[in-house]
């Protein structure tokens, strides 16, 4: 079923009066095709050995995102929020894939279907261990899979989200495109607000690295000689702080 956005805008509006699971499975069904040309689009600007599974099962999650969080009071297009999102889910796993062997970039392309149908089933997403039952997949893959994942470099927000580019484009440039969408500056400050909120919760070393590394812009080797530690113990524990910090962003928020 292919919709067009008053069909989608419609169903999720419905959606958030109701939270009806089948007018939840109707905005999935509608705006499917809308994760599907977001890949699409993604894909073109990719390498070669990417493929479009690797797009759709994370703008998957973005859009079960979109949905589940969508707020018609904000006065936003659903659309414009559900695309922000999606694209947002798609360039974090690209960061996180890339690093990943094929082998199990396919275990968590299966794993992504699984939470997708659960998802869509159920009303509501799955564990990873409930999807991983459901696809069939064994403890010790589930096991490798969320390993991969933990250990693979998560995104910033000061990332460059294409890094092979002379003129990288910075995610939080990406983040604050559009201005003039009202779903804009709520994803953007809410982002912001999230990040900045994550990184207080660092402890003290871990957050001199990040403020210097990204807000003062100061190599590995200039953070080392003010603390007294080598460069590669500041990349060390710059690793260990982005860890922490995609672990503390994946956490829902209190009031959820």
């Amino acid at each position: 079923m292919i919709g067009h956005d008053s069909d989608i805008e419609e169903a999720a509006r419905l959606f958030a009066l109701t939270r009806a699971p089948r007018a939840r499975e109707l905005v999935c069904e509608l705006a499917l095709p809308q994760v599907r040309r977001l890949a699409s689009s993604v894909l073109r600007r990719l390498p070669p050995h990417f493929t479009d599974e690797d797009l759709i099962g994370d703008g998957c999650v973005g859009l079960l995102r979109a949905i589940d969080r969508f707020d018609p009071e904000r006065g936003m297009s659903f659309v414009k929020w559900a695309s922000r999102l999606i694209r947002g889910s798609m360039l974090n796993g690209l960061r996180r894939m890339d690093s990943i062997p094929e082998r199990v970039r396919r275990d968590a392309r299966v794993l992504d279907k699984a939470r997708w149908c659960v998802a869509q089933n159920a009303g509501t997403t799955p564990s990873d261990a409930a999807a991983a039952c459901h696809a069939g997949l064994s403890r010790s893959k589930l096991a490798t899979v969320q390993l991969a994942l933990r250990r693979a470099v998560p995104l910033s927000l000061e990332a460059p989200a294409r890094q092979h580019l002379e003129n990288p484009v910075m995610l939080r440039d990406r983040l604050a495109a559009d201005d003039d969408d009202p779903g804009t500056t709520v994803v953007t400050k809410a982002a912001h607000t999230a990040l900045s909120n994550a990184v207080r919760r660092l402890p003290k070393r871990e957050r001199m690295i990040v403020a210097a590394f990204y807000g003062k812009e100061a190599s590995f080797r200039t953070i080392g000689g003010r603390l007294g530690i080598s460069k590669q113990r500041v990349s060390q524990i710059h690793g260990q702080a982005l860890t922490a910090l995609r672990t503390l962003l994946a956490a829902p928020p209190l009031d959820a």
